[in-house]
């Protein structure tokens, strides 16, 4: 008995030995946010304070040591966030990772976001008489002292690995790959073309695509179409979240309670842990800076410095394109280029591999671009015919450094409009106010020239030089407004107006989002910043509630309800929905079921399972939605795979069917806890 006493305190003194070991271990590994430290380089003493959301406060006695302690505090917290972004960019998650991450990192390296990142830093950063240039160089300098002695997270631990010093070069390639997260080039073309080929151009009407989707006379191959859904369950398995939509608005002073403007913005980006957002204020002599950065990069691309705002959403304009190359019979290392044959460049790939052999192999490349065909598995050819990427990354300077510092630290609306300017790797739309009372909106990205008769939604012909990019317009031709008389602005995400003339192609969200926003800034003369909290938060759907009333007037209810209890109940819920997406919302549940059930019943018999689920949610079938449920003679309703010819009535109901039945399976028969 004396020994199991004394077994069971031996045990509980070693329990408590060991969990104090680990905790006091893991407390190394957190953020230090007290205390003083001795940072080589810093010209004067820095003061950081956190608030109680853990924000940083930074005050410098110059940019140097602001930007130096800015890049220090930013690594502390999100270290290793900025080594996956990298590795991303890179193709190097395999060197950490293990094996498994081989096709990933083959895919990221078809990018080759590092090619345009060494341009891009030959090209700026030989020198360092630029503010910007100094600030960057000091940021990166604050990052690499944390590495080498700060306290490193505790994911390096578990994976036994020691980050190496960050560089001008990883700057620009997170950058490049945030101008990745931008675009939907490599899900939406090859879905149109797999239309288009499968099914013909009548059924391409329903995208409300450019008009040259329809006379385009261009040979397309069914067989690119497989890079779709291989390319987006790629999207769906990197480690980083793909950018979504996102809202801002301004008005101006006329519009305003206080006399002055007003912005307000909200970034939507898929959830993280760590946040994609990092939010910090900078002090230092003549400048004020607080705002959201993104890791790795020195300067925030959300902000304010007392004397200005702005706020940004997606311009999500079309700048990439898959041409498909005309490969010579005998030799596999030429493609066709307008009169004769051109020999590809070949780079060669080492990947590292965590507990592996180095994998060696070769990415091909033409005037267009990389080959994309050994990167996407799914891509099998019976011809073996090249697939390439032209992405106008490729062929810009990458001037978005630069274009974010005279952001940050514009005196004028003048030199902000020029920060705007220089933003050439991605889209943007830039909202601004100052208190000079100016309000306006640029939307910022360098905006592809194409024939007339182009159309960069589907697979472009790679060996006749007729698809061929011809440059890319100025800025001044931009969709922008400054002072606008109406006092407001607003974005979305949204397709823009013509300019001169010019709708510029792109992959552009519906625009009930604008629409409402516009409708609610609309609904009153003059706002406070607590009344734009209302917008922020509004979750009415104009078009979800009118769907919703189509459907059930369409169907009729009175057999659904009949059923059994629980259909009678559901088809109340939606009855009653007000529109409202609120969280203990049964009405928008059901919906929602019941939206994505039509859409199947419309679309997968076309598109293929696969495709149908990994392009429900994609902006060229959202955008689609209204035109599809509104227009009963639309031809996607009828199902092609049956001799019948079924009708909108027929989607509608089985729709609605499958919705109730699927929740029901899923929540249980209590229809009031389907929230």
């Amino acid at each position: 008995m004396k020994f199991i006493k004394r077994f069971i305190i031996a045990l509980i003194i070693l329990v408590v030995v060991v969990a104090g070991g680990v905790y006091f271990w893991l407390k190394s590994t957190a953020p230090d946010y007290s205390g003083s430290l001795n940072i080589k380089g810093l010209h004067q003493p820095v003061n950081v304070t956190f608030d109680e959301y853990g924000v940083s406060h930074i005050n410098a006695a110059d940019a140097h040591d602001a930007y130096l302690a800015l890049g220090y505090i930013h690594a502390q917290d999100r270290l290793f966030q900025m080594e996956m972004i990298r590795r991303v960019a890179g193709g190097t998650l395999s060197e950490i990772l293990g094996k498994a991450l081989i096709p990933t990192d083959k895919k990221l390296r078809n990018l080759q976001l590092y090619k345009m990142a060494n341009k891009s830093a030959d090209l700026f950063f030989k020198t360092n008489d630029k503010q910007w240039q100094k600030d960057t160089r000091a940021y990166l300098e604050g990052v690499n002292t944390f590495v080498d002695k700060g306290n490193l997270p505790i994911e390096f631990t578990l994976i036994d690995f020691k980050p190496e010093h960050f560089t001008i070069q990883d700057v620009y390639a997170t950058i490049g790959y945030m101008a990745f997260t931008f675009t939907s080039a490599l899900t939406q073309d090859p879905a149109v073309s797999k239309v288009k080929n499968k099914l013909g151009e009548k059924y391409l009407k329903l995208f409300n695509l450019d008009s040259a989707a329809v006379a385009s006379t261009h040979k397309q191959y069914d067989p690119v179409a497989e890079l779709f859904p291989d390319f987006k369950e790629f999207q769906e398995y990197i480690p980083i979240p793909i950018w979504e939509g996102s809202n801002n608005w301004v008005v101006s002073k006329d519009r305003s309670k206080s006399g002055h403007p007003i912005l307000a913005n909200d970034t939507h980006i898929a959830y993280a842990q760590p946040a994609v957002w990092y939010e910090a204020v900078l002090n230092y002599p003549g400048q004020m800076i607080s705002g959201y950065y993104l890791a790795g990069i020195p300067y925030p691309v959300v902000g304010n410095t007392g004397q200005h705002a702005w706020g940004v959403t997606i311009f999500p304009f079309d700048n990439m394109d898959l041409y498909k190359e005309k490969l010579n019979p005998d030799n596999s290392n030429q493609v066709w280029e307008n009169d004769h044959w051109q020999d590809m460049t070949v780079d060669k790939e080492t990947i590292k591999v965590k507990g592996a052999d180095d994998v060696t192999y070769n990415i091909k490349v033409t005037r267009h671009g990389p080959v994309m065909n050994e990167a996407y598995p799914n891509m099998v050819q019976q011809d073996k015919q090249p697939v390439t990427l032209w992405w106008a990354l490729q062929h810009l300077d990458g001037t978005v450094i630069q274009a974010l510092y005279y952001i940050n630290t514009a005196q004028s609306m003048e030199e902000f409009r020029k920060g705007c300017s220089l933003i050439d790797l991605l889209g943007l739309n830039v909202l601004y106010a100052d208190t000079d009372d100016n309000i306006a909106w640029w939307a910022s990205g360098r905006l592809v020239k194409r024939n007339a008769d182009v159309n960069p939604s589907t697979v472009l012909d790679g060996a006749s030089g007729k698809d061929e990019p011809l440059g890319f317009y100025p800025f001044e031709l931009n969709p922008q407004s400054e002072n606008p008389e109406d006092g407001m602005l607003e974005t979305s995400n949204n397709q823009p107006a013509a300019v001169n003339g010019e709708i510029y192609p792109g992959y552009y969200s519906p625009g009930y989002r604008a629409a409402r926003a516009k409708q609610l800034l609309n609904s009153q003369n003059k706002w406070s910043p607590v009344e734009m909290e209302r917008i922020q938060l509004d979750n009415y759907s104009q078009r979800d509630a009118m769907i919703t009333k189509l459907v059930l007037n369409e169907v009729g209810t009175d057999n659904f309800a009949s059923k059994n209890a629980v259909y009678a109940q559901a088809i109340k819920a939606l009855q009653n929905w007000d529109g409202k997406s609120d969280v203990n919302n049964i009405g928008v549940t059901i919906y929602t079921k019941m939206l994505y059930y039509v859409l199947e019943q419309a679309m997968a018999d076309e598109m293929g399972e696969k495709s149908f689920k990994k392009s429900v949610s994609s902006n060229l079938v959202r955008s689609s939605i209204e035109r599809l449920f509104t227009n009963s003679d639309c031809i996607w309703w009828d199902n092609i795979n049956t001799p019948e010819k079924e009708t909108r009535k027929d989607a509608f109901r089985m729709g609605l069917d499958e919705a109730i039945t699927s929740l029901q399976q899923q929540l249980g028969d209590d229809v009031s806890k389907w929230r």
